[in-house]
């Protein structure tokens, strides 16, 4: 993935080369670093032998990563700072490479820089050509990354990865398999709990999720569980290539959408691949970068954005106009809520003023026909008036406007605390 190059002559992938002493690491990274972790390595890989700095735009970080712009530099800052401070064992199972096994201890990145609108990160220099050896690699998608949820599925599915073709991890100790999850808390070193809380929860996500199908083998000496196994097939519910490259080279460089992308600089053959790889995610992925853009929220190039997101395999957002659809139907709920809350406000403040004026004694009823009478209100009830009637006016109008009038001479408490009381009483009635 070339983030920064404009060239677009590089062919398009988005699976990770990840060296297999990268992925048989110790460390407690969260989820969002070890997807952060790779998706920086993705970015930087084909330069990893010529170049010690990287950048890759913020914005097409965020979207990758799930995360809204206007929340994400807080986050991205935090787990830069994880990743340049979580000290990493690398090659815990002791592979052999180039004639003997290979230890080391380093952090992911050695420095990171958010500027510009843009990510910038470096590797040491013996990490680089650690993780660019080809010589023996596991392919991480990407894609399939971003689909999990919890941090031990993804550390194990990682880690089963390259065993796809041999069918079986072979044994793993229960002190290595901890480390190789990041679960070395004390809380685990009882294999029953780690089983229960951190094996089969993540089991039982790769096989919703992922390319591949786990199965745990127990290896026990007498009663108790000293190393465990795990059993590697490819997961036939999963679908997860895209679809096939297309042949109608001509059409798809006369397409409305080819042109958009050549606006956006992206290079002739990069946008052909785009089109014929996943037209519908290139055209969310076009609308996504305009959209942005003229929100101000892409300080570096839209076309550097465009084939972050691309390259990434990551789930992006639906298309502009679904989400206008969906933010129009969310208005509209809204509207709805307010105006029942209206509905409800109103009820409440002619209850409370019904109620009030119910509980006056005849005294104080007595007293205030006799301050209507003298007021603009009621002066035309006059002679109507009665000391000795219950309700004192007998006349239907001047009752009816003695009562409209009362509710004004009580004290009400019709404010939001009352009025929120009044709602949690009115709740209770109703699942009571």
């Amino acid at each position: 993935m070339q983030a920064t190059s404009d060239s677009g002559q590089e062919p398009r992938k988005n699976h990770l080369k990840k060296h297999v002493a990268a992925i048989h690491t110790s460390g407690e990274l969260s989820l969002l670093e070890r997807k952060l972790s790779n998706v920086l390595l993705l970015n930087a890989y084909d330069d990893l032998p010529t170049a010690r700095t990287h950048r890759i735009p913020v914005a097409a970080l965020c979207v990758i990563l799930g995360w809204e712009t206007s929340t994400s530099q807080r986050k991205l800052k935090d787990a830069l700072l994880r990743l340049m401070s979580t000290p990493i064992e690398f090659n815990l199972m002791g592979d052999n490479f180039k004639g003997g096994e290979d230890w080391s201890a380093t952090s992911i990145i050695s420095y990171g820089r958010i500027h510009g609108g843009a990510c910038t990160y470096r590797y040491d220099e013996a990490l680089a050509e650690k993780l660019y050896d080809p010589a023996i690699y596991a392919k991480v998608h990407i894609g399939v990354q971003t689909r999990f949820n919890g941090s031990y599925a993804l550390a194990l599915y990682e880690n089963c990865l390259r065993y796809l073709k041999v069918g079986s991890t072979g044994e793993w100790d229960v002190v290595t398999l901890r480390k190789l999850l990041g679960a070395t808390s004390d809380h685990y070193s009882d294999f029953g709990r780690l089983r229960q809380k951190v094996l089969t929860p993540a089991i039982k996500e790769i096989n919703r999720v992922a390319d591949i199908e786990l199965t745990l083998h127990l290896i026990k000496v007498g009663p108790k569980v000293t190393a465990v196994r795990f059993q590697v097939d490819p997961n036939r519910q999963a679908s997860l290539l895209p679809p096939g490259e297309l042949d109608e080279v001509s059409r798809l460089r006369e397409s409305p959408l080819f042109a958009r992308l050549r606006k956006h600089g992206i290079g002739e053959k990069l946008a052909l691949s785009f089109l014929a790889e996943d037209p519908e995610r290139a055209a969310r992925i076009v609308e996504l970068a305009e959209e942005k853009d003229g929100k101000g929220e892409i300080r570096s190039s839209t076309g550097g954005f465009i084939r972050s997101l691309m390259d990434s395999g990551a789930d992006v957002q639906k298309p502009v106009q679904q989400r206008r659809k969906e933010d129009a139907t969310q208005r509209a709920k809204s509207q709805r809520e307010i105006e029942a809350l209206a509905d409800l406000r109103s009820e409440f403040e002619r209850s409370t003023k019904a109620k009030s004026v119910q509980a006056l004694t005849p005294s104080e009823l007595l007293g205030l026909a006799r301050v209507f009478i003298t007021t603009d209100a009621g002066k035309p009830y006059a002679n109507d008036f009665s000391e000795t009637k219950t309700d004192h006016f007998p006349g239907g109008a001047a009752r009816v406007a003695f009562r409209r009038w009362l509710p004004s001479q009580v004290g009400l408490r019709l404010g939001d605390d009352a009025f929120a009381a009044w709602l949690a009483e009115r709740t209770k009635a109703i699942h009571t």
